[in-house]
């Protein structure tokens, strides 16, 4: 396997929404961010898998980032998967830390409109 690791750096320096990956890519680009996880670098392995469009390993990175009290990666991770309820989740863990701007970024995302109004009415 060729090691991606410096290609995947320069991407994910990038914005993600940009980058179009080629499906023949994908496989080795997810084993790179599988050793970013061994490594415990959560969140590059997170943009990678948002490369290539992996919400299953997104959310269970970002699960992973929750359980080392990691709550911005885990917040990025469940944005890019696109999984209303893990968005919503993190929107509650953000809101208890207290960081009531990422917590309205995930309740918009989540479209939660109680929570959007409820953040808007008190602070």
């Amino acid at each position: 396997m060729e090691d991606f690791n410096l290609v995947i750096k320069e991407l994910i320096s990038k914005d993600i929404a940009e980058v179009s990956l080629p499906d023949n890519l994908k496989e080795d680009f997810e084993k790179t961010a599988e050793k970013y996880i061994q490594d415990g670098n959560l969140l590059e392995a997170i943009k990678v898998f948002a490369l290539t469009k992996n919400d299953q390993k997104l959310i269970h990175t970002s699960n992973l980032c929750l359980k080392e009290n990691k709550p911005y990666e885990a917040l990025q991770g469940f944005l890019y998967s696109q999984d209303i309820e893990h968005i919503n989740k993190i929107g509650f863990i953000m809101l208890q830390i207290p960081d009531v701007r990422s917590a309205l970024i995930a309740f918009k995302k989540s479209n939660n409109q109680e929570m959007i109004e409820f953040i808007t009415k008190n602070f």
